[in-house]
């Protein structure tokens, strides 16, 4: 392999029209070796070699249309170039939607819809029909992120990988990951100055400064505040973010580091339930809750992000990055166990002095039992790995390995539970108290835990056959060690307010691996389109708090067959594909008492197909539009024979969404952009906590809206935005809310009609 060679090859597969080539994925047997050779050769024989710039494209933008990704290989490579679907929300759709939450960005990506998010608490979001709260699919600038609120003023995309990504990742579930790319510190000067106004008194204010600071350092500072009433009958919202970053480079390094800090008061809203000996909901107003007003849950979330770039010569880079992401919590839930919703007649009966009384009728009525809870969850995770392009022959190669660390700390408690409270609540004419719970958790579980630390090690190679055809694939060992339990399992001697006898019991203690392997292809038809095709898997270890592990559990596993086609010209992008998941060793607490244990019960599949078309349809024309088929079931339930072949709890068949936008044009007096869309939410099935009984939640369609006004005054601009949020205020059902019985199912309430007036000065 000489130089004159790697030059030919250089020249032919590096530089295309003065572009560089990006990076890339797939799997070699010996790429390894030969990784490390070669570069030891490029750094021995640089004095004959012609220069080649290698160098991160980063996540281009053209109105909705986005190209190149960090989310795929953890280098950023082009969408086209990979054997997989990678859905990129950009910055100008955000900014058009004004989404106040992840799964609100979330709408206009295919195959995506909203879990339980308890309340509120969580993002918690389900990718291809799996996934849930605090399941370490949520990704910050590459990197694990916590379990809520990860939407926020700092964010400037959000990416989404579809099908198993344990073997970038780690323990997933195999529906995909969520990474949120933050905005980075610039060096030349903006500063931008913001309010906001709207219904429900919403008012808020921000700020965004940047700008260099000499020596290649740059600055940057976000503050937002935003206040309002929540939308139901009582609640306030108060989120407040603080976001410092700085950001150093030269000619061979970039250093990053950045801070965000927020300060939440939210409702603790589970929505409304689901009457099954009616198949209704309570005939009350929509906007009328059956809680009480001191349902809030007040929490704060601290992320530091820090990363390393470091080129060691012209063909490869060594990367570093640490993230920490900490959610704490506290709330008070009324959590509702029954509702009366029929006058009841209540039997005449003697008094004391024998006198019979008359009969009477107890109005309609809902029992509720009285909790709190506080909890803290702290997750460390970092990665080192190098990446670099090599060639064999006239074959070019991207490379990646490295290392990931994550330690992911969860401990909840105390937790009290007063039980069925003795006075019911009208639903008619609710009187509502602010009960608190006081005594601690019936049956000992006051404390909780779960302990996850993992180490996985890594390669991946994209292997450019020819200019047509594109091998990919990769090879992890993930290692982890997993403790998880309770305290005070004795209830009779765990004095919670002295915090004696905390004694731990350890329900899931699991030390394991695995290896894990993807491979895809792409064939390029045209430098514009192709057709994809790929395999992956993914594992969850299994895991019990209250529950005993029933021996040493196999990981759930994961494993997915994907096809595909893209288009991407200089306007717009369009992906579809179709996939197969299938996942087994499925596990559920099965028995109950003293006699309940987690064990293996069955299997689960997914398959649909996924439409996603984002750009520019004309220079003032953009367009954004995905349409999604998902059916996934059950394909054995050892415990619950019932639910075999059934639709998974949650999950739409069907989901669509488009949003347009339109630049009306340059005036005088400022240009004038329009826009709006809808999105179609499919019915869904809703379970009794046996399944012996299934419940139709209806379909929506949900329709937005928005007007923005840019100028000039005094030279500064200046810019005006109106946006309807939910405009024909409809009622819809996102998600279950907690675990159903044989008499409710608590379901999710979508946000009622808004109105949001954002004006921002940019100096």
């Amino acid at each position: 392999f000489s130089a004159e060679t790697f030059q030919l090859y250089c020249r032919r597969f590096l530089t295309r029209k003065g572009n560089v080539m990006k990076f890339k994925l797939s799997l070699i047997s010996t790429a390894l070796l030969t990784a490390v050779s070669m570069s030891a050769y490029a750094e021995e024989k640089a004095e004959n070699l012609e220069q080649i710039t290698v160098e991160d494209t980063g996540i281009k933008q053209n109105g909705y249309q986005t190209t190149g990704t960090s989310v795929v290989s953890k280098a950023e490579v082009p969408v086209l170039d990979t054997p997989n679907t990678v859905n990129i929300l950009s910055t100008q759709l955000l900014k058009d939607r004004k989404p106040e939450s992840l799964i609100d960005a979330l709408y206009n990506v295919s195959g995506v819809s909203q879990a339980n998010t308890l309340g509120g608490m969580f993002d918690s979001i389900q990718k291809r029909g799996f996934g849930g709260n605090r399941d370490n699919s949520i990704m910050r600038n590459g990197l694990q992120a916590g379990p809520a609120k990860n939407f926020s003023a700092t964010t400037e995309t959000v990416e989404v990988l579809k099908g198993p990504a344990s073997v970038l990742y780690g323990i997933q579930d195999p529906g995909g990951v969520v990474n949120i790319v933050t905005k980075k510190p610039h060096q030349t000067p903006k500063y931008v100055v913001g309010g906001t106004l709207g219904n429900h008194s919403l008012w808020g204010t921000q700020v965004d400064f940047t700008g260099g600071l000499g020596n290649g350092f740059a600055y940057r500072f976000i503050y937002d505040k935003q206040e309002k009433n929540y939308w139901r009958n009582f609640g306030k919202v108060k989120n407040t973010t603080y976001a410092p970053s700085l950001s150093w480079e030269n000619d061979t390094t970039k250093v990053f580091v950045a801070y965000e800090h927020k300060d939440i008061l939210e409702p603790f809203d589970r929505g409304t339930n689901l009457l099954t000996a009616t198949n209704s909901l309570p005939n009350i107003p929509v906007s009328r809750r059956l809680d009480e007003p001191n349902n809030e849950t007040t929490a704060k979330t601290d992320n530091i992000d820090f990363k390393v770039e470091h080129k060691l010569n012209d063909n490869w880079k060594l990367n570093a990055g640490y993230n920490y992401a900490r959610y704490e919590y506290f709330y008070n839930q009324a959590r509702i166990s029954n509702i009366n919703v029929a006058d009841t007649p209540i039997p005449a009966v003697k008094n004391k002095k024998g006198v019979i009384t008359s009969p009477e009728l107890k109005a309609r009525h809902v029992r509720r039992a009285i909790e709190q809870q506080q909890g803290d969850q702290r997750v460390h995770s970092g990665t080192l790995n190098i990446v670099g392009e090599f060639g064999i022959g006239e074959i070019a190669n991207r490379f990646v390995a490295g290392v990931d660390v994550m330690r992911n700390i969860r401990d909840i408690g105390p937790i009290y539970n007063q039980g069925i409270m003795d006075s019911d609540l009208s639903i008619d004419h609710p009187n509502y108290t602010n009960p608190v719970a006081k005594k601690k958790n019936g049956n000992g579980n006051a404390y909780q835990y779960n302990h996850l630390k993992t180490l996985g090690v890594y390669v991946q190679d994209t292997a450019y056959l020819t200019d047509r055809v594109i091998v990919t694939g990769g090879l992890r060992y993930e290692y982890f060690d997993q403790f998880a339990g309770r305290h005070c399992l004795n209830a009779a001697n765990c004095d919670l307010s002295k915090g004696q006898n905390l004694t731990k019991t350890a329900n899931t203690d699991q030390h394991d691996g695995k290896l894990l392997y993807q491979l895809g292809a792409v064939y390029k038809f045209t430098p514009d389109f192709a057709t994809f095709a790929n395999y992956s898997e993914s594992f969850r270890p299994q895991m019990s708090v209250a529950t005993p592990v029933n021996g040493d559990l196999k990981p759930e596993q994961g494993k997915s067959v994907e096809i595909g086609a893209k288009y991407e010209n200089a306007g717009f992008n369009a992906t579809v594909s179709l996939f197969n998941i299938n996942k087994r060793h499925v596990a559920e607490a099965v028995g109950s008492g003293a006699n309940a244990e987690l064990n293996i019960v069955g299997k689960q599949r997914s398959r649909g197909v996924e439409f996603d078309l984002n750009g520019q349809l004309t220079d003032q024309l953009s367009v954004a539009a995905n349409y999604t088929y998902t059916k996934v079931k059950s394909l054995e339930n050892e415990r619950y024979p019932d639910a075999v072949n059934q639709q998974l709890s949650g999950v739409p068949k069907h989901q669509a969404s488009l949003f347009l936008a339109y630049n009306v044009g340059e005036f005088d007096f400022g240009n004038i952009r329009i826009g709006g869309g809808a999105r179609y939410l499919g019915s869904w099935y809703a379970y009794t906590n046996n399944y012996a009984k299934s419940y139709k939640i209806p379909h929506a369609v949900v329709y937005d809206a928005f007007i923005a006004y840019d100028t000039k005054i005094s030279g500064k601009k200046v810019s005006f935005q109106l946006n309807g949020k939910n405009l024909t205020d409809k009622t819809y059902f996102p998600s279950t809310s907690g675990n159903a019985t044989n008499t409710l199912i608590p379901v999710a309430l979508g946000y009622g009609r808004e109105f949001i007036f954002n004006t921002k000065v940019e100096f």
